[in-house]
């Protein structure tokens, strides 16, 4: 009685989370991110081709980037950066198409030659123009040829000479940023370059390299902001992606953090920093988004931070918000394929497809060799009533550059044309776990099997994998209570099981942990989670009214999924569901 009691209670408080508005507290935009001024002058910031050795490239590519990061900090500056140096062939491409397809005015681009046979010391030779687009005149040039040690003062000059040959006039904190000097350790900075280029990756081993040069960083001058703040934003990164979750990571990540700002209290990238912790780490996006809103006051041109802003935002249930705070970040740097697939992405959940569609062809136009947006383009197809078989084609023409990714994927797509031969065939390349970091889902090999045998065996049949995916999800949920992660797939688990009580018990706590009300994008993907295990232990109106409040709220959930994918199959015929597609055929 008392635990029919019990559950009776739970049942009625994730009812209740489901149904409260996922929208967080209205906020007009301009609370968040200040208007842009149309009428400044927009300017490309071109890599900076190196002239050296390829042991310099990290030389090059950090000078144009940190020149890139000053300007950031100019208000009177429409701002663009390029994401790509581009083939030979785009070398050669004009100016003023370079700047028609770019949307700019004025293009700054330049090279260096790091020179180490300099008589009495160590030369950095530096070539910078500034072209206007609408001519392709020269508004400026120089050649400066100066000692490494003063590679600041040729940031600086640089910067300060594009500011004043636009016009664009400075207030006294854009003058502090422009001369900036990050340290006095030329050796740490080097260092610090060499990180840099490692630091933005999603790749473990680069962001392995990143961590290891940004401690000798440090290592070197311990009063180094710059590289504390980048140092907590690779420890924040790592925890995200799953590659560590352990307390010590994510300490790691708050000691540089602050260590960062204990510094420099006004460094923009420290406020950046401290805002990937709370965002990333703590999931606490009230935090993180006043602290990218402190960043962007110091840096309104930096892409970093308001493509932040717009993730946090999301997380919010501020969607409309959130796209134009996307929108904005992909205007300063539009060909960058993160945050196409971030505006992609957005699109996709709120179920405008047509328009996702095409931001993710760009995506796979600019990174043929990345497997996600293949996968994400393949799902906007299923979750727009396309042709199973297109998807299917999507999937087919992903690179094979991680075989076991590349196969879980197309292991989905089997699934869902119940082709459960070919769906273990995909399997057999597939690592243990499986994670989507974004909304915080976990599965594995052996959950995976397990669906698929239950999906295409006879009916009461159940599995010995099954017992082995329970009994390894029980484990991690028993190291990792807190991960909703876990819990969601333990569900998942003993649902295939036939375990009623302990299916939905579990399917609730992810819910309780991730509720859509504080996140609107995980606690999305865990009510359907929670749907898929009424649905599979005889509970078609809980799975209903679960489907119901997800379909109304954006994500990846279609009526046209729910229409192909077999693991609605218990619920198909009944009236609440086909009465529940009815609703909503044609898309919200």
């Amino acid at each position: 009685m008392r635990e029919s009691m019990y559950r009776a209670i739970r049942l009625a408080a994730a009812i209740a989370l489901m149904v409260a508005p996922a929208c967080g507290r209205p906020q007009p935009a301009d609370q968040v991110l200040p208007a842009q001024d149309t009428d400044v002058p927009r300017i490309l910031i071109m890599p900076f081709a190196n002239l050296g050795g390829p042991d310099d490239t990290y030389l090059a590519a950090g000078l144009s980037n940190e020149i890139a990061d000053r300007l950031a900090s100019v208000s009177g500056l429409g701002f663009v950066s390029r994401h790509r140096t581009g083939s030979d062939g785009d070398a050669l491409r004009a100016t003023d198409e370079i700047g028609r397809n770019l949307g700019v005015d004025f293009l700054l681009e330049g090279s260096v030659l790091h020179d180490r046979n300099a008589n009495l010391d160590r030369e950095l030779i530096v070539e910078s123009r500034l072209l206007q687009v609408a001519d392709d005149s020269v508004v400026w040039n120089e050649r400066i040829v100066r000692p490494i040690a003063d590679i600041f003062e040729v940031q600086s000059a640089i910067a300060h000479a594009v500011v004043e040959k636009l016009g664009v006039p400075l207030s006294s904190d854009e003058v502090q940023a422009l001369d900036v000097r990050p340290t006095e350790n030329l050796e740490a900075y080097d260092v610090y370059l060499r990180g840099r280029q490692y630091s933005a990756s999603f790749e473990e081993g680069e962001l392995a390299l990143a961590e290891q040069f940004l401690n000798q960083a440090i290592a070197l001058d311990p009063d180094f902001a710059l590289a504390h703040a980048m140092l907590s934003e690779n420890h924040s990164l790592i925890f995200h992606w799953r590659y560590d979750k352990s307390p010590q990571r994510l300490a790691a990540a708050n000691a540089a953090a602050r260590r960062a700002r204990e510094i420099d209290p006004d460094l923009p990238e420290g406020h950046r920093a401290l805002g990937f912790y709370y965002y990333w780490g703590q999931n606490n996006y009230e935090l993180a988004l006043s602290e990218f809103i402190e960043a962007a006051r110091k840096r309104p041109n930096d892409s970093t931070i308001s493509a932040s802003i717009g993730l946090v935002l999301r997380r919010q249930g501020r969607w409309q918000e959130a796209l134009d705070a996307m929108q904005r970040s992909l205007d300063m740097r539009p060909e960058d394929p993160g945050y196409i697939a971030a505006v992609a992405s957005t699109l996709a959940r709120m179920r405008r497809y047509e328009e996702a569609a095409g931001y993710f062809r760009k995506v796979i136009d600019l990174s043929p060799d990345e497997i996600h947006p293949y996968v994400y383009l393949a799902r906007i197809v299923r979750a727009g009533g396309g042709p199973l078989d297109e998807a299917g084609s999507i999937l087919d023409s992903m690179p094979d550059k991680d075989p076991a990714l590349r196969g879980y994927y197309r292991f989905e797509q089997a699934m869902y044309e119940r082709d459960w031969p070919r769906a273990l065939s995909e399997l057999a390349r597939v690592n243990n776990e499986i994670h989507e970091p974004i909304d915080e889902l976990i599965s594995t090999r052996a959950l995976a099997e397990c669906e698929c045998r239950v999906f295409g065996s006879p009916a009461g049949s159940t599995p010995s994998i099954c017992n082995n995916a329970r009994e390894y999800l029980e484990h991690h949920c028993d190291l990792s209570p807190g991960d909703p992660g876990y819990h969601a797939a333990l569900g998942w688990a003993y649902a295939l099981n036939g375990e009623k009580e302990n299916a939905i018990q579990s399917g609730i706590r992810a819910v309780e942990l991730s509720p859509i009300t504080t996140d609107a994008m995980a606690g999305h993907s865990f009510l359907i989670e929670l749907a898929k295990i009424y649905a599979w232990v005889d509970e078609p109106y809980s799975a209903v009214k679960t489907l119901h409040t997800a379909l109304t709220t954006p994500g990846w959930i279609s009526e046209a999924t729910l229409r192909h994918d077999p693991v609605w199959d218990p619920i198909r015929d009944d009236p609440r569901f086909e009465e529940l597609l009815r609703m909503h055929s044609g898309g919200e």
